[in-house]
């Protein structure tokens, strides 16, 4: 055979497929490169995520080591401040005790003044609708009543 031949066999081949056939290839083929470009990228994606990785694993190292660092610090800090605390003499303590005391007694007194005041408030506020509840329902029942004696009055007994 010749490449004319070769060139022209393949040509019968499409003509002599079936549309479905031909179709099902093309989708199958479409996938495939379709995969094939999607896994490609992942790939490229995946060494550029490496590389940065590589890059910046300097800078992650660097900060957690700050990190540590400032909390290693802070609780020095704060060890330090509780020993100074300790040291404190007995006539500190007692101040800040009784500060802290007449802080909390202030608090109470305020709280019970607040809690008074505004069960005053809701008294009064009670009593108010108490009385307009009255005062509105009254004059209806009044009316009721005497509509009630008049009628029993009018109808005669039987």
């Amino acid at each position: 055979m010749t490449e004319e031949d070769n060139l022209k066999e393949p040509e019968k081949k499409e003509h002599g497929e079936k549309p479905f056939q031909k179709g099902w290839g093309n989708f199958v083929d479409g996938i495939k490169g379709g995969f094939d470009k999607f896994q490609q990228s992942l790939e490229n994606q995946s060494k550029k995520n490496k590389e940065a990785w590589e890059e910046n694993k300097d800078k992650f190292n660097k900060f957690f080591k700050d990190a540590k660092h400032d909390w290693d610090s802070k609780i020095k800090e704060w060890n330090a401040d509780m020993e100074k605390r300790q040291i404190e003499s007995k006539e500190q303590w007692e101040a800040h005790k009784s500060k802290v005391s007449q802080d909390f007694k202030q608090w109470q007194e305020k709280t019970k003044q607040d809690w008074k005041e505004g069960v005053a408030t809701f008294r009064k506020g009670f009593f108010k609708a108490y009385l307009w509840f009255w005062a509105l329902t009254l004059p209806i029942l009044i009316v009721v009543i005497i509509v009630i004696v008049l009628v029993v009055g009018i109808l005669p007994s039987y």
